[in-house]
C-alpha cells in the first residue's frame, strides 16, 4: 500500500517552500541566514526576517509532527513534540545538507533515504539479536537517527576554508 495522501501533502509543502524561497521575503530570509550584517546593510529588516522564518519553521514542524505521529497509528502528544526535530535534522543531513546551506531537494532525498534506513534497520537488528520476543523498533530508530546526526556533525568542517 502506497500512502498517496502523505506523499501528496509532502509534495505540496515542498513546492510551497520552494516557491516561498523564490519570493522577495524568501530571498531576504536566505540573505539574513548567510550574513546578517550584510543583509542589514542592504536594508533588510533582520528581526522581521528571523521572526517570519521561525514562525514558518514552527508551523511546518507542527504539521510535520502530526503527519509523522499519524504514521505510527497513534499520537504521542506528551513527549513527541520534544523529539520532533531529531528525525527531521537526521533526514536533512542524510539528504546532503550542510550547516550553511540546505535546499528542498536535500529534504526530499533525505526523507526517502532516512525512511528507507529506518525501515530496513529494525529487522536487521532483530536478526542480529535473534530474539523474537523483544520489541526493539523504537530503540533502533533512536540509535539510527542519533547516529546519523552524530556522523554528519563529525564530518562537518569547522568553518575553515
Amino acid at each position: 500500500m502506497i500512502p498517496t495522501g502523505t506523499l501528496l501533502l509532502f509534495a505540496f509543502f515542498a513546492v510551497i517552500v520552494y516557491l516561498f524561497f523564490r519570493s522577495k521575503t524568501g530571498v531576504a530570509i536566505s540573505a539574513v541566514g548567510m550574513n546578517p550584517v550584510f543583509a542589514k546593510a542592504t536594508g533588510i529588516n533582520v528581526d522581521r526576517s528571523r521572526i517570519i522564518a521561525n514562525v514558518m519553521s514552527t508551523c511546518l514542524g507542527a504539521v510535520g509532527i502530526i503527519v509523522y505521529a499519524q504514521g505510527f497509528g497513534f499520537a504521542q502528544f506528551y513527549d513527541m513534540p520534544m523529539l520532533m526535530a531529531f528525525p527531521a535534522v537526521a533526514a536533512v543531513l542524510v539528504g546532503g545538507a550542510t550547516a550553511q546551506r540546505s535546499k528542498v531537494m536535500n529534504v526530499i532525498i533525505g526523507c526517502f533515504l532516512f525512511q528507507g534506513l529506518l525501515t530496513i534497520a529494525p529487522p536487521v537488528f532483530g536478526r542480529i539479536l535473534q530474539d523474537a520476543d523483544a520489541d526493539i523498533t523504537n530503540p533502533v530508530r533512536l540509535i539510527v537517527q542519533f547516529g546519523v546526526i552524530l556522523y554528519a556533525l563529525t564530518k562537518m568542517s569547522g568553518g575553515a576554508k
